[in-house]
């Protein structure tokens, strides 16, 4: 997602998205099956306390049910517990969820209603908007979330086995009061060879491309410093009438070439260390936009910019497809071929080369990304549960962290959406049910089965095998490529603001952004002077309070890294 609307997302105070771990160690970790089949057992915690150690199925042996609010649509299906996955949860569980399902487009406005209401589900599915007022522990305080943090401990071995062995994701699934309020999606993949689960970040989904089949017409090479991207746009414009695209902020991407000059356009870790800067102000600020505004009055960037239709990824069929643009953004699904693939260009040349941000020096290491987060959206619990039935909620959401529920959630049901087969690179097959679907392509079969965004594991990889499937081998190529990058200079996701501090923060950093982004326009676009104009633009930005949204920042930094889990107590 856009860095700006992830810092609007931010200054809402929860933060929804797996927060980044900046300095933990967020690498590969393997997690065994943690079988839902072996007999349960206990451990004694006092003479009257016992603890869950395993997690035995069914859950209950009479059928309980639970209620779920979540922003879901699909063009094949009316509702979530369709979904052949959810069927085969419920029918080794005992455990039935009842969904009510919004659209996207209207779930902001949904969900405020349904907090006023008053009358909630058992659960909620967060999302990337859907993100409680306040934050999670206002939502303690409010009387509307459910306290996790001892249910974890009682009942969610398995998940409580993952954030006591990985501190980057513990700091994301715990408040700043170090409770468990939401119980955290985690990225995976699924080894089925050694039937493991294996907690994985995704590599960065989207990135910088570049039209390598005319950089081979030109008998260039994949530029890697701004110095060389400048060579590659001189010769695009020159020999194909071709520029940059650039977006409505005067940005690329999540600060490409800007964050070369080790800032970004709002408010940054500095060094990558602890210390929170503000990019705008900088000399490097500075030096970035006159890099900008002499490109663009070489005709090196999209003389449009400011009024295209695409501030984010570029559409399918224009810009890339159409031959305006040379360089810009892509998806990973969307590099090498896939225009040609698709149809929206006859040119069999065609070839979308994945790029890192370029940097200033060889052997610079590119210092901003589109992270996707080990930790991701969590499932709030409602205090509509009654205590009686948090137990078996608290053991049905427990059973999501196995194996078993894994596969399912990756796959669907064998024999159905998957086959075994020892012997390939995968090990679970997808079926023609999924390969070749009636009337529908694999992308649009593939979510009739499996839970992508589920409570519990998520298996990223999933997606990337059916690319591979389906003969997209470039995916593959995009997430080696960007993920080279870091996310060193970036705000860790998982520093959230209180309540007080996000109405502050809202109130004085929307006004701080549009000035910087209309400034930034005029500034390339040489309606305002760079040289003449820069000290009062850096004197206004005084003078709105920026140093109070640093102050802000600051703290809610500060006490992401201070964290402290209850149950360490």
């Amino acid at each position: 997602m856009k860095k700006r609307i992830l810092a609007m997302l931010l200054a809402g105070s929860m933060l929804v998205f797996s927060a980044v771990s900046c300095g933990d160690d967020q690498g590969s970790s393997s997690q065994s099956s943690g079988s839902s089949t072996a007999s349960g057992s206990t451990e004694s915690n006092d003479a009257e306390e016992e603890i869950v150690t395993e997690i035995t199925l069914p859950i209950t042996e009479e059928k309980v049910t639970f209620t779920e609010w979540r922003s879901w649509s699909n063009n094949w299906l009316t509702n979530y517990g369709e979904v052949r996955g959810i069927q085969e949860v419920e029918r080794l569980t005992n455990v039935r969820v009842e969904y009510t399902c919004v659209p996207g487009s209207a779930a902001l406005e949904k969900f405020g209603l349904l907090l006023a209401s008053g009358e909630y589900p058992s659960m909620i599915q967060a999302s990337d908007s859907i993100v409680y007022p306040g934050g999670l522990d206002a939502g303690i305080a409010d009387g509307v979330l459910r306290d996790m943090t001892e249910y974890v401990r009682k009942y969610m071995p398995n998940y409580r086995s993952i954030l006591e062995n990985d501190e980057g994701i513990k700091r994301i699934a715990i408040t700043d009061e170090g409770k468990n309020v939401g119980i955290y999606m985690i990225r995976c993949y699924v080894d089925g060879h050694n039937q493991e689960v294996v907690i994985q970040n995704e590599p960065a989904w989207c990135g910088m491309a570049v039209r390598k089949d005319w950089l081979d017409e030109l008998n260039m090479e994949v530029p890697r410093t701004i110095d060389e991207l400048y060579d590659v746009l001189v010769a695009f414009k020159d020999n194909y009438g071709a520029w940059m695209h650039l977006y409505k902020d005067g940005t690329i991407g999540n600060d490409y070439i800007l964050s070369a000059y080790g800032v970004m356009q709002d408010f940054y870790m500095i060094d990558g260390g602890d210390t929170v800067g503000f990019g705008p102000t900088t000399e490097e600020y500075k030096t970035y936009l006159k890099l900008m505004r002499d490109w663009y009055a070489e005709g090196l960037i999209d003389p449009d910019f400011t009024s295209t239709s695409s501030t984010y990824i570029l559409t399918d069929d224009e810009y890339f497809a159409n031959n305006k643009c040379g360089v810009g953004v892509a998806l990973q699904g969307t590099s090498g071929n896939y225009y040609y693939y698709s149809g929206y260009t006859s040119e069999e040349d065609f070839w979308l080369e994945p790029i890192e941000g370029p940097v200033l020096n060889e052997g610079d290491t590119t210092v901003s990304t589109y992270p996707s987060y080990t930790a991701t959206v969590p499932q709030l619990i409602c205090t509509s549960v009654s205590d009686e039935d948090m137990p078996v909620l608290a053991k049905f959401l427990d059973w999501h962290y196995t194996y078993d529920y894994a596969v399912i959630a990756s796959f669907g049901v064998e024999g159905e959406s998957y086959e075994i087969d020892e012997n390939s690179e995968w090990y679970y097959v997808w079926t023609d049910t999924v390969m070749k679907p009636e009337g529908m392509t694999p992308f649009d079969a593939r979510p009739l089965y499996g839970l992508f965004d589920n409570v519990g594991y998520m298996n990223w990889k999933a997606q990337f095998e059916i690319n591979e499937a389906t003969g997209n081998t470039w995916s593959a190529y995009s997430y080696e490529v960007w993920g080279r990058q870091t996310d060193d200079i970036m705000i860790p996701l998982g520093a959230s603001f209180t309540a007080d501090e996000a109405t502050e923060y809202n109130n004085l950093y929307v006004d701080i952004q549009t000035y910087v982004e209309e400034s930034t326009v005029q500034f390339i676009m040489g309606t305002l002077d760079i040289d003449s104009q820069w000290d009062n633009y850096v004197s206004t930005l005084e003078g709105m309070n920026v140093a109070r949204c640093q102050e802000l920042r600051q703290a809610s930094v500060d006490r992401y890294y201070n964290k402290v889990w209850l149950l360490d107590q």
